[in-house]
């Protein structure tokens, strides 16, 4: 029985749940809190339909400077959130457990990062600035993200609220979860469902949330309070929730598995073994590796990397999904090969990766490209643009950062690719030598991978996991 029909002959509730780990002051956070938040979502006898995609936390986040964690923020300075975050840069993993099962149905590591890929890839700059505006505080551009910062510091710096009534800016997030954005709704019933679910969200350090040259040089911190979790469900009653206890059934979803390498040479592989047996697609986004944990620096951005040459995806060594290496039509840029050494459109470059970007759209929408019908992934897109952007593009949160990243769809339709035994891997080939001119000073910013700890690149890599629980008063079943 689909969620569809048994909605048809049910009653929609919405829950409102605190965290059961709750203390007295009631925040969260690494410096003033606890760093773990924690949800119980109860059973039921009767079959009971939680709707995951419309699933929200609700919340107050508020930041602060100072070694005590106590002291507003000033407004003026430069202490930035990412765009494509928003809220969810706070959060560093998050698990989810079936309380029938006694087992972890899904736990997101580097969940920081998989929130940017997701959130650019499938919206366009208007959902940016209405929807997920609210959702989260996210922007599709950094120059409208730096106002809003006061927002984040505090209700308002104008005088008309004192600054002992300042509470905060609210928000209202979905959790990018594979569970609960499957499309399916999940029976919390302890008879034919789950038998409810814990969801643990750990929090991520200061040092890697609230970033910027005086968020540094301040200590920047930020606390969480107020904390609700809406779960939106339908209970079921009369035949169809009869039916449901007495029969077998299947509820289908998605997790989503991280891994983290770095790059360190213009020709890297990536090699591993996944261990997982039904894969629809993986995407992996970039950083340069020393901006993690370091405060100056965005640890949420999605940046290029280098002059992007060729994509190689295998399986057991052999080219698969795809037959053929993809190319670039990006060239080498480098300074001693230019006639005109102090002209700056004499370094410019476009790096179009035009089948990369399908590819990549198509891992994260699963489905084909002619599917996509949002996203900043644009090579003219000031937000999130291809066009002259560095690998260091947005680190400060001054400058637009892109919203790059690479994937491979492995199956639109099917049961997914077997993982468990053999090598997933890529291998992609960059410049080495590659300078970028950015201005007419001239000043040269190196946009390669040379070998050295200043270019090396980490790369953290997401699996989708199509999984099946088989779901009766007998039992739970679980394939993946």
């Amino acid at each position: 029985m689909n969620s569809l029909s048994a909605r048809s002959d049910s009653r929609k509730r919405f829950l409102q749940l605190h965290p059961v780990n709750a203390t007295s002051g009631g925040t969260y956070s690494f410096k003033n809190g606890l760093p773990l938040i924690k949800f119980d979502i109860s059973s039921a006898m009767m079959p009971t339909l939680l709707d995951g995609g419309a699933l929200r936390l609700s919340g107050i986040m508020s930041a602060f400077q100072g070694a005590a964690g106590t002291t507003q923020l000033t407004p003026a300075n430069l202490n930035f959130l990412d765009g494509l975050s928003g809220i969810n840069q706070l959060i560093e993993s998050i698990t989810i457990s079936s309380k029938r099962l006694n087992s972890v149905l899904e736990r997101i590591t580097n969940y920081y990062r998989l929130v940017p890929s997701i959130t650019s890839g499938m919206n366009g700059m208007k959902d940016f600035e209405t929807r997920l505006s609210h959702f989260a505080g996210q922007h599709s551009t950094n120059a409208l993200t730096r106002p809003a910062l006061n927002v984040y510091n505090q209700f308002d710096r104008n005088g008309l609220v004192t600054a002992a009534n300042q509470s905060g800016q609210a928000f209202s997030t979905p959790l990018y979860c594979g569970l609960f954005q499957s499309g399916e709704d999940i029976d919390l019933s302890s008879v034919s469902g789950t038998g409810g679910l814990v969801i643990e969200i750990l929090l991520r350090s200061d040092v890697g949330t609230i970033f910027g040259t005086d968020a540094a040089a301040n200590g920047a911190s930020y606390k969480l309070k107020d904390l609700v979790l809406t779960c939106p469900i339908y209970e079921m009653g009369g035949e169809s929730a009869m039916m449901r206890q007495q029969s077998v059934n299947q509820f289908n979803f998605n997790t989503w598995s991280s891994m983290f390498q770095t790059l360190n040479t213009s020709a890297s592989v990536v090699a591993m073994t996944p261990g997982l047996g039904r894969v629809s697609s993986c995407i992996v986004n970039f950083i340069t590796a020393s901006d993690l944990g370091n405060q100056n620096f965005n640890s949420c951005r999605l940046g290029p990397v280098a002059e992007f040459r060729q994509l190689r995806w295998s399986k057991n060594g052999a080219l698969f999904p795809l037959q053929y290496r993809q190319q670039t039509v990006a060239e080498q840029n480098n300074n001693v090969a230019k006639a005109a050494a102090g002209d700056q459109f004499s370094y410019h470059t476009y790096n179009l990766n035009t089948d990369m970007y399908r590819t990549y759209l198509e891992a994260l929408t699963t489905d084909r490209y002619n599917k996509v019908r949002n996203t900043l992934q644009a090579y003219n897109n000031w937000s999130g643009g291809s066009t002259d952007r560095t690998q260091n593009s947005g680190r400060d949160g001054v400058t637009p950062q892109t919203c790059d990243g690479i994937g491979i769809l492995y199956d639109a339709y099917g049961s997914g690719t077997n993982f468990q035994t053999v090598v997933w891997s890529f291998e992609a080939n960059y410049s080495a030598t590659n300078q970028l001119r950015v201005n007419a000073t001239p000043t040269d910013i190196a946009n390669n991978i040379d070998g050295t700890a200043a270019t090396a690149q980490a790369a953290v890599v997401y699996f989708l996991n199509k999984n099946t629980l088989l779901l009766s008063s007998m039992g739970i079943d679980v394939q993946r």
